[in-house]
């Protein structure tokens, strides 16, 4: 898969997280009492307002459905491919990132 695309993919995927766009799933995941902070949040409740957090996790789960079954099917999956879905991971994280502030920069100047 186009690296470009993969990454599209991510940002997608981490604006639907973000956005209460798949509102079943995300409040399903908010009510998980995983690591709660002194304001009652939980771990899923902070991540989902941060897209660069959003953005890491999806990119791994991206490029767990786009490369996984390639490498798979190929005979070739070994644990070097953790490195390179790691990398893959903060590459997604940053590109969320900056989407993200792209597109609120350009809804505040309208």
């Amino acid at each position: 898969m186009n690296v470009f695309v993969a990454l599209l993919a991510a940002y997608g995927l981490c604006f639907g997280l973000a956005n209460d766009k798949v509102k079943r799933l995300t409040d399903l995941l908010k009510r998980v009492p995983l690591f709660p902070d002194e304001r009652g949040l939980t771990y899923f409740d902070r991540m989902f307002t941060c897209s660069y957090c959003t953005g890491f996790h999806t990119g791994w789960m991206i490029w767990g459905v786009s490369m996984l079954p390639t490498e798979a099917l190929a005979g070739t999956l070994d644990w070097s491919h953790a490195g390179e879905a790691f990398a893959f991971a903060f590459a997604s994280s940053a590109f969320c990132y900056g989407m993200d502030t792209i597109i609120e920069w350009f809804e505040r100047e309208r």
